[in-house]
């Protein structure tokens, strides 16, 4: 299925599937986080949540700021939903991205 995300979604999902699957990628800079991609890009055979990182990664900077638009498995949009929805009870969020992230799950949940 072909979805449209925002800048900002891809970025909530990056970070979602980050945290879930490899949190030392993660990395707090002076701007915000960060993403140390290395940690995947040495590896021989990626998991399926690492292609899928992969992906949205591509996703976000071969685009330009506004709509990126990102074909998704099924399997891949429902593992993108349930992750975001478990980092969402992670820690208490601002009502605007915990807004955006649910909009974002709906979206996902529906695509599936």
């Amino acid at each position: 299925m072909q979805m449209e995300f925002t800048g900002d979604e891809l970025i909530l999902a990056l970070v979602s599937l980050i945290r879930a699957t490899n949190p030392a990628m993660l990395r707090q800079g002076p701007d915000g986080f960060t993403f140390d991609f290395q940690l995947l890009e040495a590896k021989g055979e990626l998991s399926a949540d690492e292609m899928l990182l992969l992906k949205l990664r591509a996703a976000l900077e071969s685009q330009g700021t506004s709509a990126h638009s990102l074909k998704l498995a099924t399997a891949e949009a429902k593992r993108l939903a349930e992750t975001i929805e478990r980092v969402e009870s992670l820690q208490p969020w601002p009502t605007d991205v915990l807004e955006m992230s649910r909009n974002l799950r709906a979206r996902l949940t529906a695509a599936v």
